[in-house]
């Protein structure tokens, strides 16, 4: 799973046509904006970008669209680069499957369908769909207590959250709420992720060591395995060691090498040439194999209901890493993707994989990057992929049935690390300590609360950050400067001088209900402090771009106030909607047009004029 901060775009994710950096043109076709069309005949706007409309067909399925259109001669490369992501998906697959709670097998069928789902609906030409270790993590915990340890059950549930997940992602879709993601803070993103991981490797522990435990909430089961580790197996230990070290090295010194596959061989081929089974070792043993049956879940409808609040959490953490993985990539590789197609895209290949009776899934960061590295560059890659997992799963699951358990569980953990980051969390004290303080309670919550509810309350204390900024935002009193133009806060310019009997103050957020009593308050406060007291108060307004009803009649108040005690209200820099809302409520003729000024240098000269100097 992969995180990035969002680059600037021409229009916001809730836009149809989202993306960074032009569009490349593919062969035989003109660039986009090339006579005023955009690359399926619509016109382009001003700037170039072209909106998908709704009711285009085209931007219905534009992964299908960008297929048909593509070159044939990249087809055989990208079909080869397929070969290498199947290589890779299949072991990892199966270790998601274990980490989700259900048969290996099933992993498998979260990878078949979804891709295809993705090629058709997806607007990013590299996305690489299946399971995701935060997801599974997220479907572990959400069906675990609903299913109360019956495993048909648990499987039903499974599938039927995949289904949820796929329609309140194509619902969001349909609806255009491509921002959702907004709602996702980096403070927040990074301490979820650090805790996601912290939990995913606490349920592989008891593989690597080779002992079982209950799996349940992060402390009390990293409690249980230490609790255990006095029966553990020193030939397991000694695999999982081995194997993690292996996949670590060639992720650090060889990254194009697929370390999880080469892992899985590896353990694989020991275990069948030493029978490690025989060592104390835990294999995976026969699996059932074979070809998902389609079909809806089998469960009542108050069933599905219990699902939709989990689902809508999984589905928000699902788009907010898919959009950041696809964004990514196109800006590298010059195209553009939709925010709210992404959703569609997402929830179609969530409900298929429901309908397979799998799991819910997201974007593959790892074998999106391992598809960009090797060259891939349409969805020829995924459909290769396809192709080569169907017919693993049809005939040939028998061939890991010596994989030991703690190769999968290796595979997981080394995922993990990829997601722990602690010292990006350490880093946004260089912004700000709230910053870094909000990612520390975020994966506190995660670990103690649990992954989804732990979500929540981080997504509950970024917004309370947001309304407390928001309720004290920053200000400052200002002064002027010798030969410096404009005027500075007196607090980090020691030298910016201040005229006696002019207080000039600066607000630096939006003025409406929230923040008016703290705006009335520090401006009463400043001038029962000013020394002497203040004849004239000049409000720059340069930073204000939103005002209200409240702020309004706190601002009609404050004139009538200060006249009483003798003192003049100013304004400098209103912008000209703030100039339209006074004149258009009566504060203007209340104030005076003339003390409404085009700068704080001119309400200054205004107030030097009027007193002489003096």
């Amino acid at each position: 799973m992969i995180f990035t901060i969002p680059a600037a775009q021409p229009e916001s994710g809730t836009g149809a046509a989202c993306a960074e950096g032009p569009r490349m043109a593919g062969p035989g076709r003109k660039a986009p904006g090339e006579n005023g069309t955009g690359d399926d005949g619509a016109p382009d706007d001003t700037n170039g970008w072209r909106a998908l409309r709704p009711t285009s067909w085209r931007s219905v399925v534009p992964g299908a669209v960008q297929l048909v259109e593509q070159g044939r001669g990249s087809w055989i490369k990208d079909a080869t680069v397929g070969l290498t992501v199947a290589a890779v998906a299949v072991p990892g697959a199966m270790g998601m499957a274990e980490l989700a709670g259900v048969e290996p097998v099933v992993g498998l069928w979260a990878t078949m369908l979804p891709l295809a789902a993705y090629a058709v609906f997806g607007s990013s030409r590299q996305v690489a769909m299946g399971p995701d270790a935060t997801i599974a993590a997220l479907t572990a915990t959400t069906v675990a207590p609903l299913a109360a340890g019956d495993g048909g059950r648990y499987a039903l549930l499974t599938s039927a959250l995949a289904l949820v997940v796929g329609l309140v992602l194509i619902a969001a879709g349909a609806l255009r709420l491509g921002f959702m993601a907004d709602f996702l803070s980096k403070p927040v993103l990074l301490g979820y992720l650090n805790g996601v991981s912290l939990i995913i490797i606490s349920t592989q522990l008891a593989k690597l060591v080779g002992i079982k435990v209950r799996i349940g909430d992060f402390f009390p089961t990293v409690w249980r395995v230490a609790r255990g580790l006095g029966s553990a197996s020193l030939t397991t230990v000694a695999l999982s060691c081995a194997l993690l070290a292996l996949i670590l090295l060639l992720q650090r010194f060889a990254p194009k090498i697929p370390g999880s596959l080469v892992a899985v061989v590896l353990a694989t081929v020991l275990s069948a040439a030493f029978d490690l089974k025989s060592h104390g070792i835990a294999v995976v043993g026969d699996l059932e194999g074979g070809l998902p049956a389609l079909g809806f879940p089998g469960l009542r409808l108050h069933e599905f209901t219990d699902l939709v609040l989990p689902a809508a959490g999984i589905a928000l953490v699902t788009f907010a890493d898919g959009n950041a993985i696809a964004r990514s990539f196109a800006t590298k590789n010059g195209y553009q993707i939709s925010a709210n197609q992404e959703l569609v895209a997402l929830g179609a290949s969530n409900a298929v994989s429901g309908f397979s009776g799998a799991f819910p899934i997201g974007v593959s960061g790892s074998r999106t990057a391992l598809s960009d590295a090797s060259g891939g560059r349409t969805q020829i890659v995924s459909l290769t992929a396809l192709a080569v997992i169907t017919v693993f799963a049809a005939f040939a699951t028998p061939l890991i049935a010596p994989l030991p358990l703690a190769a999968l569980g290796a595979v997981i953990v080394a995922a993990a690390l990829n997601l722990f980051d602690f010292g990006a969390i350490w880093r946004l004290r260089r912004i700000h300590d709230t910053e870094a303080a909000l990612a520390i309670a975020a994966l506190l919550a995660v670990l103690s609360l649990g992954v989804l509810n732990g979500l929540l309350v981080a997504v509950a204390l970024s917004i309370g950050v947001f309304v407390y900024r928001t309720v004290r935002p920053n200000d400052a009193v200002l002064g002027h400067l010798q030969d410096i133009d404009g005027y500075r806060d007196i607090e980090e310019n020691e030298d910016a001088e201040t005229r006696p009997g002019l207080l000039v103050y600066r607000f630096d957020a939006a003025l409406y209900f929230p923040n008016v009593p703290y705006f009335t308050s520090r401006i009463e406060g400043l001038l029962d402090r000013a020394r002497p007291p203040a004849r004239w108060l000049v409000v720059n307004f340069e930073a204000v771009t939103y005002i209200d009803a409240t702020a309004v009649d706190a601002l009609a108040q404050l004139q009538t106030d200060l006249a009483e005690r003798g003192v003049v209200l100013a304004f400098a820099r209103p912008k000209a909607v703030l100039r339209k809302v006074f004149a258009d409520t009566g504060l203007t003729a209340q104030v005076g047009d003339a003390l409404l000024f085009p700068s704080v240098r001119a309400a200054a000269t205004a107030f030097e004029d009027s007193y002489g100097g003096k």
